[in-house]
């Protein structure tokens, strides 16, 4: 049996970078990027007013001083500037003629007529040069790097690529992922279980899982406990990029996912880890498949999903993992033994922030993960969390 850190190690050592694909833009949405994103011009491309106002020379200004104007310039139109003219009329967004470098807001102006003459005045003290414009190239410069591969496009980034004109994009391509549920007592959600059966809901936790990564396994499928039936869906499995087995792990003789797995060819990587729940993950690979043997019990999966799935699937994206953080812990906390324990835990905010537990049954509690903001790590060198001791913590 090997630690948390081990078996992680392991995992991540067997991760392959998936190839790109180019698809349109209107589908990327929580994909991930597969090249590099610079701009094609600069951002703005113009020294742009970012008020409703008026336009003149800051070396001009003076404060109450009458300034005509018989013009104005709406976003989406250019003008030149007239010889003599001090000042027009600009509207956000339009492109500041050259040779004004000030735009002072219509909050500011005095609005006047004078012989059939439109004039303005302010009465700011101070003004200074490119105040309320947007200069050419702030945002971004022409060639700048503007989005990393590997970074997962959100709304921010969907938008983004949108204002730089990207139709096409490339991303990484979604890998190949077959999920199979097992156990005699395990039945499909839409069949009414016995009193001794359970329904599956393994493979929505591994489903939810991929989803994250718009990655929609190519089979769901519930076996039971029974040597031809799981060798011959196994078999089908290992075709995948991907194969995620949930039960049949542990040491009952009704577990039978490890001799089918060793039958088959699948090399073994490790078989048990010494963290709660949790323990009885297997782990391996058969030439290009990668092979999770999860534990049966709904919480149990949920932790593995989080702590090695949803690791392994970021970096074969080429992504960053995500992070973890210290915080406070709110109570006490004991244990026997020396696993490496992940707990439920919300968020509490009074004078700092907290992590509270939440209490749950073990690992086959249905409500275990409800109401939590992710799972606290009780280390395997402790028997003993005190109030105020600052513990790692992973949110969902």
């Amino acid at each position: 049996m090997i630690s948390f850190s081990e078996a992680l190690d392991k995992i991540l050592s067997e991760v392959r970078i998936y190839p790109s694909e180019i698809i349109s833009l209107d589908q990327t949405l929580g994909r991930v990027l597969g090249e590099d994103i610079t701009a094609d011009r600069d951002y703005p491309p113009f020294h742009r007013s970012a008020m409703d106002g008026f336009a003149l020379h800051s070396y001009d200004y003076t404060p109450n001083q009458i300034y005509p104007y018989h013009r104005e310039l709406p976003a989406g139109m250019s003008m030149d500037l007239e010889p003599n003219e001090k000042a027009i009329r600009i509207m956000t967004g339009a492109p500041v003629p050259d040779g004004f470098d000030l735009v002072i807001k219509i909050e500011d102006a005095t609005l006047t007529e004078f012989n059939g003459q439109k004039q303005v005045s302010f009465s700011l003290k101070e003004v200074k040069p490119w105040q309320n414009i947007a200069k050419q190239g702030e945002d971004v410069k022409n060639n700048q790097l503007v989005l990393p591969k590997g970074i997962q496009i959100g709304t921010s980034e969907f938008s983004l690529l949108a204002s730089l004109g990207k139709d096409k994009v490339s991303v990484v391509k979604a890998p190949k992922v077959h999920i199979i549920s097992t156990g005699n007592e395990v039945v499909p959600i839409h069949q009414s279980p016995l009193p001794f059966q359970i329904r599956d809901s393994n493979s929505y936790t591994i489903t939810s899982i991929l989803s994250k990564y718009k990655i929609q396994p190519e089979s769901v499928t519930h076996v039971p406990d029974r040597d031809k039936e799981l060798t011959e869906q196994i078999q089908k499995g290992l075709e995948a990029d991907i194969l995620i087995l949930s039960g049949g792990v542990s040491m009952g003789s009704m577990d039978l996912v490890p001799s089918i797995l060793l039958r088959l060819g699948v090399e073994l990587l490790f078989h048990k880890t010494s963290i709660k729940p949790g323990k009885p993950i297997w782990f391996g690979k058969r030439k290009n498949t990668i092979v999770f043997g999860m534990p049966g019990n709904p919480f149990s999966v949920q932790t593995c999903s989080r702590i090695f799935l949803e690791p392994f699937l970021r970096k074969s994206h080429g992504q960053s993992q995500l992070p973890s953080y210290k915080l406070p812990y709110s109570t006490t906390k004991q244990k026997k033994g020396a696993l490496t324990e992940f707990f439920p835990a919300r968020l509490e905010t009074t004078d700092k922030t907290y992590l509270t537990p939440l209490a749950f049954n073990g690992s086959g509690d249905i409500r275990a993960g409800i109401f939590s903001d992710g799972l606290a790590i009780f280390p395997s060198d402790l028997s003993q969390i005190q109030q105020g001791d600052m513990i790692e913590f992973l949110p969902w």
